[in-house]
């Protein structure tokens, strides 16, 4: 009985982890706009293409978790960030500049 518990746990850790992992995504873009009021910043993501040709998709908002970020970027500049889902809503938790 004991041991059905102990592997249950386990199962239930592993679980939590690989869906964390799973809901977080690397992102590489260029910032479109930045709104501290809001606390979002909206990125154009880049999509490496064939022979160098980069391409870009459609702008999206992403809320802010470090309320820093807004002095550390600005409109125009290339960014890469890491996002994940944080009460519903698409949240940068990690940034660099390039």
């Amino acid at each position: 009985m004991r041991a059905a518990r102990v592997s249950l746990a386990i199962a239930a850790v592993i679980a939590a982890i690989s869906s964390q992992a799973l809901a977080e995504r690397t992102i590489r873009g260029v910032v479109v706009k930045v709104d501290g009021i809001s606390g979002i910043i909206s990125v154009r993501e880049m999509h490496p293409g064939m022979a160098g040709a980069i391409s870009y998709g459609t702008a999206e908002e992403f809320k802010v978790q470090d309320g820093l970020l807004f002095d550390a970027v600005r409109s125009g500049d290339e960014v890469v960030f890491s996002a994940s889902e944080v009460n519903g809503a698409m949240t940068i938790t990690k940034l660099s500049e390039q």
